[in-house]
This record gives C-alpha cells, sequence and structure tokens, in this order.
C-alpha cells in the first residue's frame, strides 16, 4: 500500500480548523507525493421549534448570527486551503453539510475512497466523536493530529502498539507507508495489561517486516499503573517518537460506538500524532 491520496477533515463552527492544521496535512501530503482534499463539515444551526423561545430571547437573530459566522468560516477555510497547499497536490474541496453539530456519516463515505484521512485534535467539541465514526465506518486509517504534537514532526521515528492480535495487524499494516519512510521503527508490547500467551510473536513481526526492508525494534514495556494508553504514550514521549500505530478495538452498534479502553483514551487525550485503523 501507498499514500497517494489524502483527506483533511475540516470544521466550519463552533471551533473553525485552524491554520497550522492545513499546513501540517500540507506538508505530509508532500512528502507521500499525495493528493490533498478538504472535506469541510458546514454547520447550519436550524432554527428554534420552541416559539416561546424565539420570542423571548429572540433565537431567530441569535441562530442567524451564529450561521453567518459558519459561513464565513467556510469562506475562510476555502482561502486557507487553496493559499496553503501547493498547487501540485492540491485535491477537491466538497462541503459536508452538517446541521447543528459535525457528524461523521457522509464524512466516512467520501473517506472510504481516500488512503487516509486526517483529523485535527484542537479542542473542538466534535472532533473525537468525529474520529470514531470514521474509524469504524470509513474502513481506511484516520490519522489523529493533536495542535500540542508541534510543527517539527516528521514522522521519523514510529511505535507500533503490538499485542499481536488481528486489529493490531491490520493498523500495522496500514502503517507499512510510514513505517518505510522512517528512521527508526520499534514494536511495542505493553506486558502485564492482557494474557498474551495466544499472541502473534515479536520476533514474527519482526521477520515480516524485515522482508518489507524494514528493520524493527521489539520493545517490552511494563505496564504503568492500570492505562496502557498512557503506558504507551509516555514511552513515545521519553523515547523521542513522533508517530503511535495502533489498532481500535471496539464496534458499532445502535450508531453508537462502543469503544475498547485504550482506544477510548488516545482518541480523547492524544499526545502525538496517532494513526489508528480498525
Amino acid at each position: 500500500m501507498s499514500v497517494r491520496d489524502i483527506l483533511l477533515q475540516a470544521n466550519s463552527y463552533p471551533r473553525p480548523t485552524p491554520d497550522w492544521a492545513i499546513e501540517r496535512a500540507a506538508g505530509l501530503a508532500t512528502a507521500f507525493g499525495a493528493r490533498l482534499s478538504l472535506a469541510l463539515c458546514q454547520v447550519h444551526i436550524p432554527p428554534a421549534s420552541n416559539w416561546l423561545a424565539d420570542r423571548l430571547l429572540d433565537a431567530g437573530s441569535l441562530i442567524a448570527a451564529e450561521n453567518r459566522k459558519s459561513d464565513a468560516n467556510v469562506q475562510a477555510l476555502l482561502s486557507a486551503f487553496a493559499e496553503k497547499v501547493p498547487a501540485d497536490c492540491r485535491g477537491e474541496s466538497f462541503r459536508v453539510h452538517c446541521s447543528a453539530m459535525v457528524t461523521h456519516w457522509q464524512l466516512a463515505i467520501r473517506a472510504r475512497s481516500r488512503d487516509l484521512t486526517v483529523v485535527p485534535v484542537y479542542g473542538h467539541p466534535d472532533s473525537v466523536s468525529v474520529a470514531e465514526g470514521l474509524v469504524f465506518e470509513s474502513g481506511r486509517p484516520v490519522l489523529l493530529l493533536p495542535e500540542k504534537a508541534g510543527k517539527d514532526r516528521a514522522f521519523d521515528r514510529v511505535a507500533i502498539a503490538w499485542d499481536g492480535s488481528g486489529v493490531a495487524a491490520r493498523a500495522l499494516a496500514d502503517a507499512l507507508p510510514f513505517c518505510r519512510r522512517a528512521a527508526s521503527v520499534a514494536l511495542v508490547q505493553v506486558m502485564g495489561e492482557k494474557d498474551l500467551s495466544e499472541a502473534a510473536p515479536l520476533a514474527d513481526m519482526v521477520r515480516n517486516l524485515r522482508l518489507h526492508d524494514i528493520e524493527a525494534e521489539p520493545v517490552e514495556i511494563e505496564l504503568q499503573g492500570r492505562d496502557a494508553a498512557a503506558t504507551l504514550q509516555g514511552f513515545c514521549e521519553r523515547d523521542g517518537r513522533d508517530l503511535l500505530v495502533m489498532g481500535a478495538f471496539g464496534h458499532s452498534r445502535m450508531r453508537e460506538f462502543v469503544l475498547g479502553g485504550v482506544t477510548r483514551s488516545v482518541l480523547h487525550a492524544p499526545t502525538l500524532p496517532v494513526l489508528i485503523s480498525h
């Protein structure tokens, strides 16, 4: 697999996607020689359904003002995308119309025909739910890009969370394009979190990656407290890793996502870029 087609998820409201997210996504597309497209979730708040609230609070005028803000943010984001993404890697820009809040359903359909979707994490109230939905509904890997990660992330030092499961194997396969570009790849197994007696051994995965011309270092780390997510991210920080790869445990049921504990913790508080697939 190679990364040739990247989708950047952006929001118009209440907090528009910041310029740094567009710049970093453009840098990623340039590094891979990929095309970057913009999926802009445009929020439009529907009219107030309560007549009394509209009469007493002038809700209609307030809603109209917020919708104008959303519309203005759309134009600003489209302009920023055209300005900051080089023409030779700039793809299409399209709007996903959302009522009252950003949702993943329409976006997931478009993401299925891309190699990778980038979801910036910058404090937007719907970012986590959108990322959850894309991970489970698009069938494609999702890259969480937190603001705190800094601008100098080159994905040169990759850590792959490995527990020998099928989900971990799928995530590793999706991460091969990143691993081929990296100067260092670590296969990281958290000891003491779960029974690994039936797991595919680290040595087998090291052998497999070597056949792809990727030299991976097997690393075993002890679980810190009861939080495997914090253990993994703590290792990445100490070891200077700038990308964490992990599989998402969980399933979709009745349009709600039942997530594994590690998946949920990382989605809610990523401390570095995280590539997630399911």
